[in-house]
């Protein structure tokens, strides 16, 4: 076994040889897996091998795509045999929403160039010689990508490629500690020796939260059984050896496809069974589950309906077997938390198909520095302490019941809640706030009225909420609103090198002492990592305030460039609540609050003061999210109550109304404000963006500078887009396709309607310039929308309110 390594990769499933491989396809072949039993051992082995690119997302669509394209040509490549299947696969529906679903992903799948498409119940069964439609299928959609793979055959491959370009890989090798020299590189120590290392991934599969422990990370893993059955051989299908599509039926819940001479069937229809609650086992190589008959057994019976062939066949084996999910049920792959040069690699629920991408994306990471796809939402980082593993437990368990059940854009999980709530949560319960979770933080989502309840109900199309944030929406143009805000991020930036290090990290220049600005932290490729609001409160004393779930990301990112001395960076604030106070009546409600001049001449737009109000310290931004007159008010959770006491008595004859998340982001698309994960990312420059306003062309030294002035006279790949689409019915949705004259062009990144203005509208990206006035379509649940390309804001175009 090898002593030094470029990079150590822990764990022999499909992940971690597929990484082991992209890196050797990328030249770095100084490389070391070790494995602490046989490859495949963990969740690979007893996969059923399916590759979806069926998938809910942008993202996902993308990985699965990736997957089917390198697996069909990797036997040639590597000169090692596969068996892998190109079947096609299609999706039956039972009712009108799971249509309109699947319109909408057929429009992703437009987006991206696929080729998915709606397909009607006599296609299917015209495709499939044993499949039955029945009454209750209405139509369907056709991913025509989706094969299956024999999954240890699949990592014996990519093992065979990555040896041959000379990657090590050590079986029956276990790791037994992990620490991080004074040199900054990486000891790896097993039972068979040491090596020290640059890099290290942590790709063991259900395992990654015990060797996350090895480093200090408590990771949100959770370990859930899950089943498909194998048929016994049939005649039918020893006379009939063609290939036929792959049935996933997510109303009944279950998968099928051809194993052979029989039937492989898998199903979500039963509840999350957590495994190994009281700790996990030393080895559990090569190992299943006991069989659960009685969870598949009303699946199967449902199943006939539409397979009848399935009743003439005997079970030939169970397979139940270990799958990891984390709270969101998407892997967790990317840079560790506070670690430089570690990465975990680990719990994936679809691990056979999504460990080419994973590859892929940490093969980038290690050698450039930055994906090649916004892959933020896989990133560790994502979560922090919250995340117990009871938590974890609990909301796994729920995700694993709706593993088929359609993704509404607005449902609110329920499980394990709530963690944590600001000292407003019973106060604005009682009022009648319908609460999510927002990085474990309580967040009111829209407020409860006389006349709308939530009654639960979910649709693509119109909920209830809409009436009720409608009302929150006019009461903060017409009077006051205030917001319950819990978990900003923040940090406190401070010391004689504070200026200089916010320089070098920023795009943007610094803002004089008492201003606000708006700035962004780009990549050394030009490309944006993400934003701040930089509050100057002294000469190096700065506050900054983040997208919520990017706290230990962009802490991360801001961190790799500090300085030995001279500058202070700390994440949070003793200002750790915070009420955001909105509408052309929010300073004659605050006004009488505080002693401190509130008026348009001492607390200017883009101002921020340290005052005291309601007898409260606390940091006033005067900045505005939703485009009205107002403040951000930072102050200590224990002053909450009582400042947003004195708040409501104030308002009380203002029109004061309480307003939710949902209210937020419909008055910040009417103003045309991006969103981190929505609007803009790593995959945009400033100039697709339309942000490139925001960078200082003064300044001679900040991460990014170079590739940002060399690309002012490149075409442009995208053009950053605002349209108002024509009449009523249902919002866009992220993703969806926008055309021009029958082509696709663009995709929507935000949408709803503007209640203020009360018009449907949405923001996007087009691959071609388009002035306002054009004229395009947007394709929503199917149905193509006239859209008109307008100036942004939509509202207040002129910022007169903002500014009053």
């Amino acid at each position: 076994m090898r002593t030094q390594a470029k990079v150590v990769v822990i764990g022999g499933g499909a992940v971690g040889v597929s990484t082991l491989y992209h890196l050797a396809r990328a030249g770095v072949t100084d490389t070391l897996l070790i494995e602490k039993n046989e490859l495949t051992s963990g969740s690979t082995w007893h996969a059923a091998g399916n590759i979806p690119t069926y998938a809910t997302s942008w993202g996902g669509m993308r990985a699965g795509n990736y997957a089917w394209r390198l697996y069909k040509d990797l036997a040639g490549v590597v000169d090692y045999p596969i068996t892998y299947r190109h079947t096609g696969a299609f999706w039956p529906a039972h009712t009108r929403d799971r249509m309109d679903f699947f319109h909408h992903l057929v429009g992703i799948s437009k987006g991206l160039g696929y080729d998915m498409a709606m397909i009607s119940p006599a296609e299917m069964e015209a495709m499939h010689p044993w499949y039955r439609a029945g009454g209750s299928v209405i139509g369907g959609i056709l991913d025509p990508y989706e094969g299956d793979v024999d999954p240890s055959q699949l990592t014996q491959a990519l093992a065979k490629g990555a040896r041959d370009l000379g990657a090590e890989i050590v079986r029956f090798t276990k790791v037994t500690g992990i620490s991080r020299r004074p040199s900054g590189e990486w000891q790896v120590s097993t039972d068979k020796g040491e090596v020290v290392c640059d890099v290290v991934v942590n790709a063991s599969g259900y395992y990654g939260r015990q060797v996350g422990e090895v480093v200090g990370q408590s990771l949100p893993v959770v370990t859930l059984e899950h089943q498909y059955l194998v048929t016994e051989a049939l005649p039918e299908l020893e006379a009939n050896t063609a290939n036929f599509p792959l049935v996933r039926d997510p109303d009944i819940m279950f998968y099928l496809r051809r194993e052979r001479n029989g039937l492989l069937l898998g199903s979500y229809g039963h509840a999350g069974r957590p495994a190994w609650l009281d700790g996990m086992p030393d080895d559990f190589a090569n190992q299943l589950y006991p069989d659960s008959v009685d969870d598949i057994a009303e699946v199967l019976e449902a199943a006939l309906e539409q397979i009848p062939i399935l009743g003439e066949a005997g079970v030939s084996r169970f397979v139940n077997g270990p799958i990891p999910y984390s709270p969101d049920g998407a892997p967790l792959c990317g840079p560790a938390f506070g670690l430089p040069n570690f990465y975990h690699a680990c719990c994936f629920p679809v691990g056979i198909t999504h460990s080419a991408a994973a590859g892929k994306t940490l093969t980038e990471w290690i050698t450039e520095g930055e994906p090649e796809w916004d892959m933020s939402a896989w990133d560790p980082r994502r979560f922090g302490d919250w995340a117990t593993f009871d938590y974890t437990v609990a909301r796994a368990c729920e995700l694993y019941e709706h593993q088929y059940a359609i993704p509404y854009p607005h449902r609110i999980w329920k499980s394990a809640r709530p963690v944590n709530r600001t000292p407003l949560y019973d106060r604005l319960k009682a009022k009648g706030a319908v609460f999510g979770q927002v990085a474990g933080w309580e967040r009111a989502f829209w407020f409860e009225t006389d006349t709308v309840s939530n009654d639960g109900k979910l649709s693509l199309r119109h909920e209830a909420w809409h009436d009720a944030v409608r009302a929150e929406c006019e009461r903060v143009r017409d009077h006051v609103g205030v917001m319950d805000h819990g978990g900003f991020t923040r940090y406190e930036v401070d010391g004689p090198g504070a200026t200089a290090f916010l320089d070098r990290v920023f795009c943007g220049a610094m803002p004089e002492v008492g201003r606000v600005k708006l700035s962004y932290m780009l990549t050394p490729k030009g490309k944006i990592w993400s934003e701040a609001t930089i509050a100057r409160l002294d000469e190096n004393r700065y506050r900054l305030c983040g997208p919520t779930l990017a706290d230990q990301r962009d802490h991360d990112w801001m961190a790799q460039f500090l300085p030995d001395s001279g500058v202070t960076l700390r994440r949070g604030s003793r200002f750790d609540a915070a009420l955001m106070v909105m509408g052309p009546k929010s300073r004659d409600t605050l006004q009488p609050l505080t002693e401190a001049d509130l008026s348009k001449e001492a607390a200017p737009w883009m101002s921020v003061r340290e005052i005291t109000l309601a007898g409260a310290p606390m940091v006033a931004l005067r900045v505005s999210y939703v485009g009205e007159l107002g403040w951000e008010l930072h102050m200590r959770s224990a002053d909450l109550v009582t400042v947003y006491e004195a708040i409501m008595r104030e308002g009380a004859d203002k029109g004061m109304v309480e307003f939710g998340s949902y209210a937020l982001n419909a008055m910040r698309i009417e103003k045309g404000y991006h969103g981190w994960g929505a609007d803009f990312g790593i995959e945009y420059t400033p100039y697709d963006a339309g942000l490139d306003r925001f960078v200082s062309r003064k300044k001679t030294d900040f991460v990014g500078r170079d590739a940002f002035l060399a690309g002012a006279d490149r075409p442009r790949d995208y053009h950053f887009t605002a349209f108002e689409l024509d009449g009523q019915g249902a919002d866009a949705l992220s993703s969806d396709p926008i055309l021009k004259d029958g082509r696709v062009v663009g995709y929507v990144s935000s949408a709803g309607t503007g209640f203020r203005i009360g018009k449907r509208i949405a923001l996007g990206y087009l691959t071609i310039p388009a002035d306002p006035g054009a004229r395009f379509e947007i394709e929503v649940l199917g149905e193509p929308v006239q859209a008109t390309v307008r100036i942004l804001p939509f509202y207040d175009p002129e910022n007169a309110r903002l500014k009053g």
